[in-house]
């Protein structure tokens, strides 16, 4: 008799659970609002502030550029280590106080001085303290609430890079209009404290188990259906962090995170300015900016949906081709709607990139040490982020203008992928009792 009321319970349980909506979805709309005002959407939006500070404080393109470099390089440094920080810790006890921090420093570049050497600590400072808010966090909770609908969850929820693109800029360019520059940044810092931290306090848990639950709402329990971050005694599956840079995979992906970095990023910082010198006024070149995070909400989406259904290389290159096409095109001197057009393809590509970079590194390197693994695929990004803005900036300083620089960066966007082309097949991954 008390097997049968057993039975009963965990079929009215499993019943009950099958009506719910499934927490995770919680998590993709938290993830979608937190990355809105995370760390990625402020460094890529940059180049907003780059005509103002020209103007306030006499700052050459070449000397603001290098701000972003720093960002990178700091980045480049400590990301890997606050990967490993997830990995020990959970998201939640990194992503909370990085959120908090995060938004008290950028609410005080509004005190910024005419020092360029005061520029370059908050450049530092930004990546410091931010980290914890950009994707490599994001990516870890949303891989561990979901398995078999990964990709569509990473898509959904780092979708909030595109739309935090596309809302940063509109919101700093009604300050700066109204308002100055600095109140632009201290409306935004104040965003980030009383919108992205509560959504980290209150919303997230950092894996289903504490919630009673299983991976994409699944209510039966299996071995082939829960995943290392579920199971009471779970098993560690995947690589290692020094195991996956010993691999010819890894180095490939890096190369075409590298890449991706170095390209993109030339239009992210310098669009508005380019756009401006062009003959737009500032509100039309942040209009032709926001076509950037529209595209970015729809690469992320589509490509997230897709890579559930194809295999994933095959889907990013057509995505990574986006960009070949932009920048040539803005080399060749596109404005207006032709700008729109090129900002939309390049936007594709970046849309898809983080989700690619998580993507890869659950299905390549597994789970054991995918905060890690992660942090460096993201700081092979950064580092070509870093270079990409410096060379333009510098370029621009000694010629005038950024032609040659455009076309070389769309012709090195076809290495990218080569190198996705040549990762291969999905591996089977090594599983390993936890200690």
């Amino acid at each position: 008799m008390a097997e049968n009321m057993t039975s009963n319970l965990t079929t009215d349980v499993a019943s009950q659970n099958k009506t719910k909506f499934f927490y995770g979805w919680w998590i993709v709309v938290g993830s979608i609002i937190g990355l809105s005002l995370g760390y990625s959407v402020i460094s890529m939006s940059f180049g907003t502030f780059i005509k103002a500070f020209e103007t306030s404080f006499g700052w050459t393109r070449g000397q603001i550029s290098f701000g972003p470099t720093i960002i990178g390089i700091t980045a480049i440094f400590f990301f890997p280590y606050v990967g490993r920080l997830v990995d020990k810790h959970g998201v939640r006890k990194i992503l909370i106080p990085s959120t908090l921090l995060f938004g008290f420093t950028i609410a005080s570049m509004s005190m910024l001085t005419a020092s360029i050497w005061h520029l370059y600590a908050m450049c530092i400072l930004i990546p410091l303290l931010g980290a914890g808010t950009a994707p490599l966090t994001y990516s870890r909770i949303l891989v561990s609430w979901f398995n078999q609908k990964r990709g569509l969850a990473l898509g959904i929820g780092l979708a909030g890079v595109g739309l935090g693109t596309t809302m940063v800029p509109l919101i700093a360019s009604y300050f700066m209009e109204h308002y100055t520059w600095r109140e632009a940044y201290l409306a935004i810092g104040v965003l980030i404290i009383l919108v992205a931290l509560p959504i980290a306090k209150f919303l997230f848990k950092d894996k289903p188990s504490d919630l009673g639950l299983l991976p994409d709402g699944l209510t039966q329990e299996s071995t082939e259906q829960q995943t290392s971050f579920s199971k009471p005694n779970p098993k560690l599956v995947g690589y290692t962090a020094k195991e996956a840079i010993k691999q010819k995979t890894f180095w490939l992906m890096f190369t075409s995170f590298l890449i991706t970095g170095l390209c993109t990023s030339t239009v992210l910082v310098h669009l508005i300015p380019m756009m401006t010198d062009r003959g737009m006024s500032i509100k039309e070149a942040i209009g032709t900016f926001a076509y950037l995070g529209m595209s970015i909400v729809g690469g992320r989406l589509i490509a997230g949906y897709l890579m559930d259904k194809f295999f994933a290389p095959y889907v990013v290159i057509v995505f990574m081709f986006g960009p070949v096409i932009g920048l040539a095109l803005f080399a060749m001197g596109a404005t207006g709607f032709e700008a729109a057009i090129c900002t939309a393809l390049i936007g594709i590509a970046i849309g898809a990139e983080f989700d690619v970079m998580a993507y890869f590194t659950s299905r390549y390197f597994g789970q054991r040490s995918f905060g890690e693994i992660y942090g460096y695929s993201y700081s092979g990004f950064k580092l070509g982020a870093s270079i990409g803005p410096l060379i333009m900036g510098l370029t621009y300083d000694a010629i005038g203008r950024y032609t040659e620089v455009l076309w070389a960066m769309s012709g090195i966007m076809i290495i990218c992928c080569v190198c996705i082309l040549a990762m291969g097949k999905y591996p089977t991954l090594p599983q390993r009792n936890k200690n």
